[in-house]
């Protein structure tokens, strides 16, 4: 009963306000170390993030990050530059996809054996204050490269392990914090998507590893990430206006595939 009686408490104190604030703290380790904070805020399917610092391949330090929905389609502002672009992660994932499927010549390469599996934990204590459960989320597939018959064959594990509140909105969960993460191949992400509302809430910590086994030894990359210094209030509508005397430029992923194609 007096569980029950703290999350009453806290949901009746925070639906007062209808926007919210809270640090992001992502790090990455292995393949390549890199670690993005900032401050964000949400108001229902408009979110701004400040980014403090950034990993400098799809984010600068300093820069702007503006969504009106959700965090799935973003515009980010380079101040250092006067540059920005547009970003829409599943569309971006899908074309590098769609590159490595129809590379020139006698290359082939198949995604197969896709599975995955979503589970609740359990209960996962209290983070940040808030009570938690823990979600256990385990994808894995082959790439296969056939290259004028000699096939090639790499198995990707990912595992991602989530704290998540039901206290507060999965609405308000940034793009570092997905509940249903996307890897651009397409049977793959359908396992996922269909699974993916097991995850009930916000998650306020989650920890990714992904392995890649190519025979040879494996190679992995984790990635840890937390909210921090979550505060209800209400979020005035400048926030979240488009900054003027930028120019468009192509997003990061673009000028890569671009450069793969050449």
């Amino acid at each position: 009963m007096k569980r029950v009686i703290v999350l009453l408490a806290i949901s009746l104190s925070t639906s007062a306000f209808a926007g919210m604030t809270y640090q992001i703290e992502s790090n990455s380790t292995g393949l390549r170390s890199a670690s993005i904070t900032g401050k964000v805020a949400v108001d229902g399917a408009r979110m701004r993030m400040d980014v403090i610092t950034g990993d400098h391949m799809l984010f600068n330090d300093n820069t702007l990050v503006l969504s009106n929905d959700g965090g799935r389609t973003m515009s980010v502002f380079d101040p250092s530059t006067r540059n920005y672009f547009e970003l829409n992660l599943e569309d971006a994932l899908g074309s590098a996809t769609s590159v490595l499927r129809n590379l020139p010549g006698s290359v082939k390469v198949s995604f197969e054996n896709p599975n995955v599996s979503v589970r609740d934990a359990g209960d996962g204590g209290t983070v940040q204050g808030y009570p938690t459960r823990r979600y256990l989320l385990d994808a894995s597939y082959d790439v296969v490269v056939d290259a004028m018959g000699q096939k090639m064959t790499s198995h990707t594990k990912m595992t991602t392990e989530s704290w998540a509140t039901q206290v507060l909105s999965s609405e308000s969960t940034n793009f570092l914090q997905l509940r249903a993460f996307r890897t651009g191949i397409e049977a793959l992400d359908k396992l996922i998507q269909a699974q993916s509302d097991t995850i009930k809430g916000m998650p306020l910590k989650q920890v990714s590893t992904i392995t890649v086994n190519q025979g040879a030894g494996d190679i992995t990359m984790s990635t840890t990430s937390l909210v921090t210094n979550i505060e209800r209030k209400a979020i005035d509508a400048s926030q979240f206006t488009i900054p003027s005397g930028y120019t468009k430029v192509d997003d990061p992923i673009t000028k890569m595939m671009k450069q793969f194609k050449q």
